[in-house]
């Protein structure tokens, strides 16, 4: 129903607000740091497909696939730490400076295709297509300098993954039941809880999880809703006590591990913080189905709005970067 003339948003009807208000709403971790962020961001992330303008909604599907250097080579050392188990596992090793080379090349390609597109190219047919970088898209100063750092870091992420510090992991990788990048959910919610977890693997009675990180420490891993909701699945998963659970940070540039205190208390805590994140999307989530953008509220912060690939659709985004 649309909204009388004076109000803000539509009206909304009864029935959205029984059992069936969270239907079609997820939480993740990625999802929930962008609610947090900004909820115009979020808004363009999952329910830009209800906008009324075709013209606005075409952008906004082309800006959904637009990552910054810090995204895009994140998951290229993702990718070629998981090709390199699955290969394993196959029984060919892949060398520290094939996968280095690959993952320089696929950039490169990334870097070409966005030339391409910021030149008025036409789109890649392609299934999978090189990804759209937005340093290059947006031509920031010193653009060039600045995927140059952010390829480097990832250069280093990968040939550390192969140092002694994680030699651990990559045995414990290596074994035929191990899962990578495995995509989890969690039970007892009213909405999906989703998530995708980078390496688990059960040995003797001791469960393992590892999540690969290519930025820096930034705590002491005791307080990470992430790593618990990567618990609690693991604990149901390989049907082990909080005992028998090692959850770690493997932080790639400085070969650092950070152990997560996997107990009772911490997954009891990570599920009362999901269903208070649930509580809050779902208050949106009502509007975000009727494209009604103007309930989300911007955010405008420079730090935010500079590594925001929406931010030329967004005025406020907009009006913060060009000031």
């Amino acid at each position: 129903m649309q909204a009388e003339t004076g109000s803000l948003f539509p009206e909304l009807d009864e029935t959205g607000r029984t059992t069936d208000e969270y239907a079609g709403l997820s939480w993740s971790y990625s999802r929930r740091e962008a609610f947090d962020q900004c909820t115009r961001r979020y808004f363009f992330q999952y329910y830009s497909s209800a906008l009324e303008s075709s013209e606005l909604k075409a952008k906004v599907s082309l800006l959904k696939n637009v990552k910054n250097r810090y995204l895009r080579t994140g998951d290229l050392v993702h990718l070629v730490i998981s090709t390199y188990f699955k290969k394993l596992k196959l029984g060919n090793t892949l060398s520290a400076d094939w996968l280095v080379k690959w993952a320089q090349e696929l950039f490169l390609k990334d870097r070409n295709y966005s030339v391409h597109i910021r030149a008025g190219g036409l789109p890649s047919t392609m299934k999978f297509p090189p990804a759209l970088l937005d340093e290059v898209l947006t031509e920031r100063e010193g653009h060039g300098a600045l995927l140059s750092q952010s390829e480097e870091q990832m250069v280093r992420s990968i040939k550390n993954f192969f140092s002694p510090a994680f030699s651990e992991f990559r045995v414990l990788g290596a074994l035929s039941d191990s899962h990578i990048e495995r995509k989890l959910s969690l039970q007892g919610f009213p909405a999906r809880i989703t998530g995708k977890v980078d390496l688990a693997v059960k040995a003797a009675s001791c469960a393992t999880v590892v999540d690969w990180k290519t930025g820096t420490a930034s705590d002491g891993g005791a307080e990470s809703l992430q790593l618990a909701t990567y618990g609690i699945w693991a604990r149901a998963e390989f049907k082990v006590t909080e005992g028998e659970l090692r959850i770690a940070k493997a932080y790639l540039p400085s070969e650092e591990i950070v152990e997560f205190k996997a107990d009772g208390r911490a997954f009891e805590n990570a599920r009362v913080r999901i269903l208070q994140d649930l509580e809050r999307m779902v208050i949106l989530h009502r509007y975000g189905k009727l494209g009604a953008m103007e309930a989300f509220t911007p955010n405008p912060q420079q730090g935010l709005c500079a590594l925001c690939s929406f931010r030329e659709v967004c005025v406020e985004g907009k009006a913060i970067i060009d000031a």
